[in-house]
């Protein structure tokens, strides 16, 4: 280049070798050629990408497919920009400053859009395999996707910071030495940071709990479980509020599990009526063994059915029972189903329920007559 450049300078208009703003006026209709090549292509590169995301999108049915795809192509059409422009700068022999700066911000330009095209990948990946996760019934993939995703996050970034450290010339060697000359003082200030990773990691190992799960942790916390991250899990209470614990914490504390019981115990009191006959009792009481032993979701090797308690309005029927379904709703849904089940066999067999009533017995006593009063 640097032997025919002379050349083709003497062949072009006296104007065009003229210098405005340090580069001749030659150089800067290259700038404009190159930055209108680079404009056009990049449309062309737009519409065959989103075409391809649809048709990608369509097929697999990702879910906010198509608000993860606008924002994947804009990153991504400013990473072949500022690729084009690296490569298309260099043959118009600009002076070596004007160059250097030139290259170093297409650098910049091409490294943050590579962060943010990335992340907007893993978007639409984690996407995905979020829809997988959730029509699997291993719950684990609900916790393993999203931790994956921000841990993939992380890496990108910081791989994106030292290159762009590296692109205005700061020397990140010596950055991490000076990391780890005060790696004590770094480490006494990230000691949190660092306890809510392997808290993480414990969480994604030990699997004390899934997402959906209704937990207890430590005295106060109580819901259920909705997103687990790389510093802290949120839990939803059954006010609606929502409560980050940070994982270090979760290392340390007692975590009741109530997602985790096979049975779910349901105890609950029939009261009958004082005048109802002893027979008419047991047989009510058979009648719902009976509908335990047929209903598909109680457990059936251990439950009791008896006449249990005189009360003061009524004669109590103990029932103690076990559901063995997955969730608070479905718990609640059996058990409409089978107290209901439990009214009907009382109609059947003609038991009167009882709700509490007092009776008052009044003594039939003579009263001693008034005394008449004279003036």
């Amino acid at each position: 280049m640097d032997e025919w450049f002379p050349f083709l300078t003497n062949l072009l208009p006296s104007w065009m070798t003229s210098t405005t703003l340090v580069i001749s006026n030659a150089q800067w209709v290259g700038l404009l050629l190159v930055v209108t090549t680079i404009y056009i292509v990049k449309q062309i590169f737009r519409f065959y990408l989103r075409k391809s995301l649809e048709r990608i999108v369509a097929r697999y049915k990702v879910n906010n497919g198509a608000q993860i795809t606008n924002k994947l192509i804009p990153p991504c059409s400013l990473m072949l920009f500022a690729g084009l422009w690296i490569l298309l700068i260099r043959p118009l022999m600009l002076p070596p400053a004007v160059l250097s700066i030139c290259i170093r911000l297409g650098t910049i330009a091409f490294t943050v859009s590579a962060v943010m095209a990335t992340n907007q990948l893993v978007n639409l990946l984690a996407s995905y395999f979020e829809q997988l996760a959730r029509q699997s019934e291993n719950k684990f993939d609900d916790i393993l996707v999203p931790l994956i995703k921000k841990s993939v996050k992380f890496f990108v970034i910081a791989v994106g910071i030292i290159f762009i450290g590296d692109s205005l010339t700061i020397n990140m060697k010596n950055v991490l030495a000076g990391l780890g000359i005060g790696g004590i003082a770094f480490a006494l200030a990230a000691k949190d940071t660092i306890s809510n990773l392997f808290g993480s990691l414990t969480v994604l190992i030990d699997r004390p709990f899934q997402i959906g799960d209704w937990v207890t942790i430590g005295a106060d916390v109580e819901g259920v479980v909705e997103e687990v991250g790389l510093r802290s899990t949120r839990i939803r209470t059954f006010y609606n509020s929502l409560i980050t614990v940070p994982n270090g914490q979760l290392t340390n504390v007692h975590i009741d599990n109530y997602g985790r019981r096979r049975y779910r115990r349901f105890t609950t009191h029939v009261g009958v009526e004082y005048s109802t006959a002893p027979e008419k009792i047991e047989e009510f009481c058979q009648a719902i063994r009976d509908i335990v032993l047929a209903h598909p979701h109680t457990r059936k090797d251990f439950y009791h059915i008896y006449f249990n308690k005189f009360n003061n309005s009524s004669l109590d029927i103990l029932i103690y029972i076990f559901w063995e379904v997955p969730s608070w709703p479905k718990e609640l849904e059996e058990r409409h189903r089978f107290l209901i089940d439990v009214l009907k066999a009382g109609r059947e067999i003609g038991v009167s329920f009882a709700f509490p009533t007092r009776t008052l017995h009044l003594a039939n006593s003579e009263l001693p007559p008034m005394e008449k009063s004279t003036l």
